[in-house]
Formats: C-alpha cells, sequence, structure tokens
C-alpha cells in the first residue's frame, strides 16, 4: 500500500486533490485501452471458472432461451402514482435485467462451439434491444415527473431521471459491451452503437449536464448511498462506454467531486447510518469506486490508507450478530438480503486490515457468495468480481472475527457481546442518534438484544417498499414509529422526525466486565411530552451472571398522565407472575426480562405479519411487551434486566 495522503489530518479523503484534472487527463485510458472483464476471445480466463459454477450459469441461462421477454406495459408503470405499488413493475425490469446478465455469462462460460455460444450471443442481442426499446430506465418511485407537480403517471423519455434504475441498466450495458461487444459487432454492428447512444443519451449527458441532482450534492435531498452506489456505476460505465476522451475526463472529474460531497458528510467513524444491509451499496460502493478509479488512473495516491476509508471498511464487522444476522437500525431488515463477501475480502486487502478479509471469508460460509442466485437483483459486475478473482475463490474458510465490542461514537452505535469471537451468549445493540437520519425510524434510545445471535429483543425493520415509504405518509407506518420500537411513551407521545429530535449528552464507557452507552432521550420527544430529562443507559455485563440491563432515570416538568414502555419481542412472549416474561425460541436458548412489579405492569399484544418483508425475517407474528406505570409521576428511575434462559 502506498504511503496515505499529504492531507493526513483531513476527516474525509479529498479526492479531487489526490487525483486532479490535469492527472485525469493525462491517464485515463482511451475507450477499448481498459477493461476490469475479459472479452468472449479470452477463452482461456472464461474456462478457469469453476466448472460447477460454469454449468448453473449454462443451465440457468438456458432455461430461458426462446422464452418471451417480459413485457413493460404503461399502466404497470402508472401503478405507482395509482396505487402506491411499485413492485409490479420493478420485478419485471430485474427479470430482464437478470436475464441478459445470465445470456452474458453463458455466452462467455460456453465449451465455445459455434452453436452452443450463438444461441446465447442472440439472447444477448435481444436483450440489449429490449432494453433499449424501452422508453424509460427509471424505476416509477423515482422519476422527477411522476414525483413533480405535474404528478404524472408516466415517465418523459424526452428528460430522463437519473436513479439507481437508470444507472444499474447503463453499467449492465457496459459490461455486456466490454465482454460481448466484438460479437454483436459481428452480427450487426448497430447494435453496438446504439447501446452506446442510448447510455450516453439516458445517462452520461444527464449526469454531466445537469445539475438537479440532490443525490451528487445534498442540494435536494439529504447524502445517502445513492452518491456512491450511483457513481461506482457511472465510473464504470463511463470507461467502457464513452468514445469523447475529453467527455472521459469530465465526467470522471466530475464523479470524484460527488464522492467527495458524499465523504464530507460521512460519520468518521465509519459508521452508515443506512444500517448494515444499506452497507452494501453505501460503503462497498464507495470502494467500487476507489478500486475502479485506482485501476483506472493506475495510481491509488494513498487513499487506502485513509482512517475514513479503512473504517467504513470495518462496519460489517463491527455490526454483525452472527448466523445471518445483522444489526438493524431504519430500515433495513435484521437478515441482509444482499451481501458481496468477495468484495469485501478485496477491501480488507486493499486497506490491510485482516479481520475484514476474515469476515468476508466467514461470511461466504455463513451466507453463501451470493454471486449465482436467482432471487432479488442480478448484479453482473459482482458477479464477476467475484467469479474471476482466483485468489478470493482461492482462500478458504475462517470464523468470523466477532469483536467484543464496537462504538461508533459518530453514529452513536454500540454494539458489545459477552465475549469476543464466541456466538454463544447474549449480545446487545443500542443507538443515541437522531431521527433525520437516512431511511429513518423514531427510534433514539433503541436497543435489540440476541441470545446465541437470535436476536429477541428486536427491531422490526420495514415492509416491502411503497409510495407511502418516502412521502409526507411515513411515519403514519407502524414500523417507522417509535410506538413499535423499544423506547418509552412518555404523556401517550411518542418521537417525532426531524433532526432536532435527538439524543444529547451521549457517552459510552466499557471495562472488562461492562459496555454501556449513556444519553438523554428528552429531546426526541415533542414539548407536550412534557420532558425535561430521560437519562437511559443500555448496558452489557459479563461474568457469572451475564445480563442486558436497560436503566431509565426520567424527569417530567409537569405529571404525566401515562407513561409506558415499549419492547418488540420476537418468538413466544409469556408473562409471568412477579414482573417477569419469558421469550422462547424453538428449540434455542430464550430469554428471561424482568421488571419492578410493583411500579409496572405489563400487557402483551401479537402484531400478526402479512408483508413478505416481515414475514421472510420474523413468521406470522411478532409481539410487543408494554409495561405501562401503575403511578406515573414526575419523577421517577426503573431497571429492566435481560439474561439468557436455557432451551426446555
Amino acid at each position: 500500500m502506498s504511503s496515505p495522503q499529504k492531507a493526513e489530518g483531513a476527516a474525509h479523503p479529498l479526492l479531487t486533490r489526490l487525483f486532479p484534472p490535469t492527472l485525469v487527463a493525462a491517464r485515463m485510458p482511451r475507450i477499448g485501452e481498459w477493461s476490469p472483464v475479459p472479452s468472449l476471445k479470452n477463452r482461456d480466463r472464461w474456462q478457469a471458472i469453476d466448472r460447477a459454477a460454469r454449468d448453473r450459469i449454462l443451465e440457468t441461462a438456458s432455461a430461458s432461451l426462446g422464452r418471451p421477454w417480459p413485457d413493460l406495459p404503461a399502466s404497470l408503470f402508472a401503478r405507482f402514482a395509482r396505487d402506491g405499488d411499485r413492485s409490479g413493475y420493478q420485478d419485471r425490469v430485474f427479470a430482464r435485467r437478470a436475464r441478459l446478465a445470465r445470456a452474458v455469462l453463458a455466452a462467455a462460460v460456453s465449451p465455445g462451439t459455434e452453436t452452443s455460444q450463438g444461441a446465447f450471443i442472440d439472447e444477448v442481442m435481444d436483450g440489449v434491444w429490449a432494453l433499449c426499446e424501452e422508453t424509460s430506465w427509471v424505476w416509477p418511485a423515482h422519476d422527477f415527473r411522476v414525483l413533480g407537480p405535474e404528478h404524472g403517471l408516466l415517465a418523459d423519455p424526452d428528460r430522463p431521471t437519473l436513479d439507481l434504475g437508470a444507472s444499474g441498466t447503463a453499467v449492465l450495458l457496459a459490461l455486456t459491451d466490454a465482454i460481448a461487444g466484438d460479437e454483436l459487432d459481428r452480427l450487426d454492428p448497430l447494435v453496438r452503437r446504439r447501446l452506446r447512444r442510448e447510455v450516453s443519451t439516458r445517462v452520461l449527458r444527464p449526469y454531466l449536464e445537469r445539475d438537479e441532482w440532490g443525490w451528487y450534492d445534498g442540494s435536494t435531498a439529504k447524502l445517502n448511498n445513492w452518491n456512491p452506489w450511483i457513481h461506482s456505476e457511472l465510473l464504470l460505465t463511463t470507461a467502457l462506454t464513452e468514445e469523447s476522451d475529453d467527455h472521459r475526463t469530465a465526467l470522471v472529474c466530475r464523479i470524484l467531486q460527488g464522492l467527495e460531497n458524499y465523504l464530507r458528510a460521512h460519520p468518521r467513524d465509519g459508521g452508515c447510518d443506512e444500517g448494515p444491509h444499506y452497507w452494501w451499496r453505501a460503503g462497498a460502493s464507495l470502494f467500487e469506486c476507489l478500486e475502479t478509479l485506482t485501476s483506472l488512473l493506475g495510481t491509488d495516491a494513498g487513499v487506502f490508507g485513509h482512517p475514513l476509508v479503512r473504517a467504513m471498511a470495518r462496519y460489517p464487522v463491527a455490526t454483525w450478530i452472527g448466523d445471518g444476522w445483522a444489526v438493524n437500525f431504519a430500515d433495513g431488515p435484521a437478515r441482509p438480503r444482499e451481501t458481496a463477501p468477495a468484495l469485501l475480502y478485496r477491501y480488507g486487502r486493499r486497506t490491510e486490515q485482516p479481520e475484514v478479509s476474515a469476515h468476508a471469508r466467514a461470511l461466504r460460509k455463513d451466507t453463501g457468495d451470493g454471486s449465482l442466485t436467482t432471487a432479488g437483483p442480478f448484479d453482473l459486475r459482482r458477479t464477476l468480481d467475484a467469479l474471476l478473482d482466483t485468489e478470493w475463490n482461492a482462500a478458504p474458510p475462517t470464523s468470523f472475527p466477532l469483536p467484543a465490542r464496537s462504538w461508533l461514537p459518530d453514529t452513536q452505535v454500540l454494539v458489545a457481546r459477552t465475549r469476543a469471537a464466541s456466538e454463544r451468549g447474549l449480545l446487545v445493540a443500542a443507538k443515541a442518534g437522531h431521527n433525520d437520519e437516512s431511511h429513518n425510524h423514531n427510534d433514539v434510545g433503541t436497543f435489540i438484544i440476541a441470545v446465541d445471535t437470535r436476536p429477541l429483543v428486536i427491531d422490526a425493520g420495514v415492509g416491502t417498499y411503497r409510495r407511502e415509504t418516502f412521502n409526507e405518509r411515513r411515519y403514519s407506518i407502524w414500523s417507522m414509529t417509535s410506538e413499535y420500537h423499544n423506547v418509552p411513551v412518555v404523556n401517550g407521545l411518542g418521537q417525532r422526525p426531524g433532526p432536532g429530535f435527538r439524543a444529547s449528552s451521549v457517552t459510552a464507557h466499557s471495562t472488562a466486565e461492562t459496555d454501556e452507552i449513556i444519553c438523554d432521550l428528552a429531546p426526541a420527544y415533542p414539548p407536550q411530552a412534557q420532558l425535561e430529562s430521560w437519562l437511559r443507559t443500555v448496558r452489557l455485563v459479563r461474568g457469572e451472571d451475564e445480563r442486558a440491563e436497560i436503566d431509565d432515570a426520567w424527569q417530567l416538568r409537569s405529571p404525566s398522565s401515562e407513561l409506558a414502555l415499549h419492547l418488540l419481542i420476537a418468538d413466544d412472549l409469556t408473562i409471568h407472575p412477579e414482573g417477569r416474561a419469558t421469550v422462547r425460541p424453538r428449540n434455542r436458548r430464550g430469554l428471561l426480562l424482568t421488571w419492578d412489579p410493583g411500579a409496572f405492569s405489563a400487557e402483551a399484544e401479537t402484531i400478526p405479519l402479512t408483508d413478505p418483508a416481515f414475514t421472510h425475517v420474523w413468521g406470522s407474528s411478532v409481539h410487543r411487551l408494554v409495561l405501562t406505570a401503575r403511578h406515573a409521576t414526575p419523577r421517577g428511575s426503573h431497571t429492566l434486566t435481560a439474561r439468557a434462559l436455557e432451551a426446555l
């Protein structure tokens, strides 16, 4: 690794100084001089891929041959504007792109006979043409015309919106060009010419010429994972499809400024306030940007040694619970649906952090590589990276690092387990933060408790995205509200959204025996709650009596009409006399919760789940344990304790 940049004191990498326009202009390769993937001509590279993987690729792609491509009627796009459904259209979009990606892979790994490869090349041509024939590449929920004052049903092809759907389509076509472009030229040069023209017209030119992308600079939206995600795809698309040398340089320089905007706003501790699921399209995408950029320009300028870049790589390690579970504050699911272990392995390698690469190796064993799965959007880029990385494919499995504690002081998240490098025992995760985070839930002061990797006091996550998920009705959705998180309800009121609703006086303390986070929750509540202060301490205690403790001490400006502590529970919940409740998963250790029965009464509610985004993780229901103060005094304190419970 080369020496760190001169601006060592900078909180974020100064990319525009590390890679100034003069360097970009001098080092940027011309189109066709650089590619991260081999073309179809390089038979040795493709045939070196594991035989079992090649067989799966061919089997999956062959199943689609001769079948009609999914259609995309205007009325399906219009459903988002009419009834809020976005999945019907997106599912067909994903199916089209997955089919093209698998055809490209099949053409690459096929034995090479004219007959076997020819069918897949025709399939690639059909896929390219189908995507180029689409009126728009934007997803309905993101289109400016649909979301704007015009409230249109459909996208305007003369003014394309640059979103995740558009950039994802562009990079798929760019990789298709790099791998199969020469073969397409043999069929008809018009196919490749049209591919490049559509990519330029719909994606690269709008990015370069228009200044209305809030995800670029935070001008109209909070900077979030869209920035590195889209930029990672724009950068590779530029390198593989843009023919003008001047435009190539201009695009890369603009991308560098956009990434610097993102990094400037990023927490110094490397945390992702959108959670581990979104990190795979936030920190991971940032790494893809840097990896592509440094390969293109032939220098890394020390960027992989910057403390922020290194810290971002550690986030998946810090937030991993085990057995497929992760700490899931905000919209992320408790079982991340998308991981890319090969990418994380390279990230650890480039930043010289063996524990990150070890986590990636263990993740492959725990969740599978994911490179050839059939569920969800298919990512050709990450699939290729995994298939073609010989070091990754040769790396032996290992165990998860599982640090005893991780404290992210800027993101204000604590994760602690009873013993390092072990999945057995209690894990406690808690957050302070504020209620204007990306993909925000009103959850300041909430916590998660897991036993032997199974979350039992939980964050439910988020349901299937609909129109309401990202408009003014967001906090009418139950899973977004503080009433369905593990935080107090005061005077009948929960927390409110917005940057001013936040924790204050946040500190964390660690010893060999304990880890704890302390914060004042009062500023997260509206004035009508009459809160002067609500000091919450979430603590993990190690030793012979392993336990989690939630200490609450409150002071109100006037007597309260109602004061309650809410807990969201997975698995079977039973309330017992004398201030006890048990949570029992099937055939596993559970959790014993205890509280002061003289101060709080207890009631359990069952929350039926029907949305697949919830049922896939939690099953048919979760439960809410409500502890209601028997006497809502203006000043008080209480301790809730959780201990592991042996299986029946």
